[in-house]
């Protein structure tokens, strides 16, 4: 009988709440292995936090956030070449920033193909954009990541970025220059709140492993071309259903099990495996409120809190830099990309705020005001330049915030409750949220669900 039920089992659609990197992941990784799925999606469209738009105007591609990959983005690339949109990212030929200043000095950090950590070490001597005592200071701090993961100066438990990166002997001016404007770009927070362990983390994958891995990649298109658009007719040509509008309420546990789901008009779908890959704000408003005040694997979601992201897109009447992204120095704007050349709509300068806690709720146009005032010292062409159209976005609830501590708090893919599974970049990828975080969530909550497959049907 229990074979029987578990070849039951393994015929059932695995249901895949949530169309965002996670779940499109999650449902493209389960197809691959021949598992049929259906994916519910409570939007009129897939993507998620990271997806474009039309902006009407302009009739140009607005990502709702800017976002960057890097070549350590394994389970990303995994998942973009298996529904054929690798080529739709374009990869450095090696790490390289430019650096704004808000004086209007331009330096750069351009790494030479050399092995790590060589290429990191050999682009900051031969960089402008530090001080001979900051090439020390960086050159040494690369030294001990190098050297030791578990040398006396790895993060402690509750060290912050600036905490740890002052123990490592970096400069104020050097963590205000450099090693903030990464930690904000990749962790979303403030480096006097964000944990220094997960940071250390990001540099290791991102900056030490290879060279390969370090360098930055830029979509040649909108958020939404490069995997929605894609994904959908690889699951679908597998026997895949996707359902958009579809508005989950509740899922519907028994007995420790998880039975489906219930949508917003009670309808009720029957499934033996779900896979959650929805925000964490959202998901705790699925469970039942017993569950989720008794159970401390539960419980603890609930003390996530969210980092927003500010994304302020302009329109000039001319082009006002040929610089296509740059670090921006001593301005409350920290990254700035050039838009539209591949032609999809008029050509636009995007300027990205992370860790938008202090500016979330000002409204739109202090915002702007803002960023062309700071836009006119970093870029004196902006000065002479008339704004045509403008296009604040706010996202306050981007990510979660990886505060110190909050390793604790996040699930693994594996929960309590019988075939209920989670994906998501909050939980525990050991990864703050980025594109690389959700998908890898994915791909671990599928290998979870196969394990116990396996289980069930031995």
């Amino acid at each position: 009988m229990r074979v029987h039920e578990g070849a039951a089992a393994v015929n059932r659609p695995v249901l895949v709440i949530g169309g965002g990197f996670a779940g499109l992941a999650a449902a493209v990784a389960l197809a691959s292995k021949g598992r049929r799925i259906r994916l519910l999606e409570q939007k009129p469209h897939l993507g998620g936090r990271a997806r474009s738009l039309i902006e009407p105007v302009t009739g140009s591609v607005v990502d709702n956030g800017q976002h960057l990959l890097m070549g350590c983005y394994h389970s990303t690339l995994r998942f973009l070449e298996t529904i054929g949109a690798a080529g739709r990212v374009r990869f450095q030929p090696g790490f390289a920033l430019e650096f704004l200043d808000a004086s209007g000095k331009r330096t750069h950090l351009r790494c030479p193909r050399l092995p790590a950590p060589w290429h990191l070490l050999a682009g900051v001597i031969g960089s402008g954009s530090f001080t001979a005592r900051e090439k020390w200071e960086l050159l040494r701090f690369a030294r001990m990541l190098r050297r030791n993961s578990r040398s006396a100066t790895a993060p402690a438990d509750g060290a912050t970025v600036s905490s740890w990166l002052r123990q490592a002997g970096q400069s104020e001016t050097l963590q205000h220059n450099f090693w903030n404007l990464l930690a904000v770009a990749a962790m979303n927070e403030d480096p006097e709140i964000a944990s220094a362990q997960i940071f250390e983390r990001v540099l290791r994958l991102a900056l030490f492993s290879s060279a390969a891995d370090s360098r930055l990649g830029f979509a040649r298109t909108g958020l939404s071309d490069l995997y929605s658009s894609l994904a959908p007719a690889y699951l679908q040509d597998r026997g895949g259903q996707l359902e958009l509008n579809r508005n989950v309420r509740r899922f519907i546990i028994e007995e420790g099990a998880c039975r489906g789901v219930e949508l917003a008009g009670g309808e009720r779908l029957e499934a033996d495996h779900i896979i959650s890959a929805v925000p964490w704000n959202s998901f705790t408003l699925l469970l039942p409120p017993g569950l989720l005040r008794s159970d401390p694997f539960f419980t603890r979601t609930l003390a996530l809190r969210p980092a927003p992201i500010i994304s302020i897109n302009l329109w000039f009447d001319r082009r006002i830099t040929e610089i296509e992204f740059a670090a921006l120095r001593d301005t409350t704007i920290q990254w700035l990309f050039n838009r539209g050349d591949d032609g999809s709509g008029e050509p636009f300068v995007s300027i990205v705020l992370s860790g938008a806690h202090a500016h979330v709720a000002r409204p739109k146009e202090e915002i702007l005001a803002m960023a062309l005032r700071e836009l006119g010292q970093l870029l004196p062409a902006a000065r002479e330049a008339r704004l045509r159209h403008s296009l604040v976005i706010k996202e306050r609830f981007a990510t979660f915030s990886p505060h110190v501590g909050v390793e604790a708090l996040r699930p693994t893919a594996r929960t309590p409750v019988r075939g209920l599974y989670l994906a998501g970049d909050w939980t525990a990828t050991g990864l703050p949220a980025t594109i690389e975080g959700a998908a890898q969530s994915g791909y671990t909550a599928v290998d979870e669900l196969e394990n116990d497959l396996g289980r069930i049907v031995e």
